[in-house]
């Protein structure tokens, strides 16, 4: 778990501490959704369409050559298997 101590400013402001932010990429100009659950603050980094979409997409191309390795393995236990009974 990371930690970190800050001071709220004059105007509210706050500093997430520099360790927390590299950890989960915060940079300036990013967007966070701040709420309050059961009086605590929570604060969650906002993911656009944009990188969600590229992450998809991402994940949709390793799904396929996943697929893709499972049919051959799939075919290849099969020939080895009508081999083998084809003994019998």
């Amino acid at each position: 778990m990371y930690e970190g101590y800050t001071t709220v400013g004059q105007r509210g402001q706050i500093t997430i501490p520099k360790e927390i932010r590299d950890k989960i990429k915060i940079k300036e100009k990013d967007k966070l959704l701040v709420t309050l659950k059961a009086n605590n603050l929570v604060i969650k980094k906002v993911i656009c369409d944009k990188t969600i979409n590229t992450l998809m997409v991402e994940g949709y191309k390793k799904m396929a050559t996943i697929d893709k390795e499972t049919v051959t393995d799939f075919e290849k236990v099969d020939s080895e298997a009508n081999n083998y009974i084809g003994d019998y």
